[in-house]
């Protein structure tokens, strides 16, 4: 599992898709992350967002409200 704080202290450090690829790669076993992988490698943005929708929703998580958030954390 991705730890969130991890996470957001990787991409104030640097490159953003840089250090998201890296932190997947390290979960390359799992196929949803495969999944993932895959996905942005060939810059499906349409499908890594329904992915990131239906993870969020089997978790019970509002998506639009992470994306705000997150953009709040990082001052986007």
């Amino acid at each position: 599992m991705i730890n969130p704080m991890m996470l957001m202290q990787m991409l104030r450090g640097g490159n953003p898709q840089q250090a998201i690829m890296s932190m997947m790669r390290q979960q390359a076993n799992n196929p949803v992350i495969s999944n993932a992988i895959n996905m942005a490698e060939k810059k499906d943005i349409k499908g890594l967002e329904k992915l990131a929708r239906n993870l969020c929703n089997e978790q019970g998580i509002d998506a639009d409200k992470m994306i705000e958030n997150i953009r709040k954390e990082m001052g986007i």
